[in-house]
């Protein structure tokens, strides 16, 4: 299959490829990334514990069954 065959989205990538490759060329800057939040925070762990404990007492404390060790059929009721 030629180029002018192929589909223009299938190209897409490659091209932005070349483009973003000589611009780095011809300003002399690489592009990196980092991995997401690498060095959490002080603030951002007490947070997560925060948030962490708000969602496990609101799951044990609304939880839509009841106490009851029976257990119960709706067709029997």
């Amino acid at each position: 299959m030629t180029e002018e065959m192929q589909n223009p989205c299938t190209l897409f990538p490659h091209v932005t490829f070349k483009y973003n490759s000589a611009l780095q060329d011809f300003t002399d800057l690489a592009y990196t990334t980092s991995p997401q939040h690498k060095d959490s925070t002080e603030a951002c762990i007490k947070r997560d514990a925060s948030d962490l404990d708000t969602i496990q007492t609101k799951n044990t404390t609304c939880s839509p069954y009841i106490a009851e060790p029976t257990l119960r059929n709706i067709v029997n009721m």
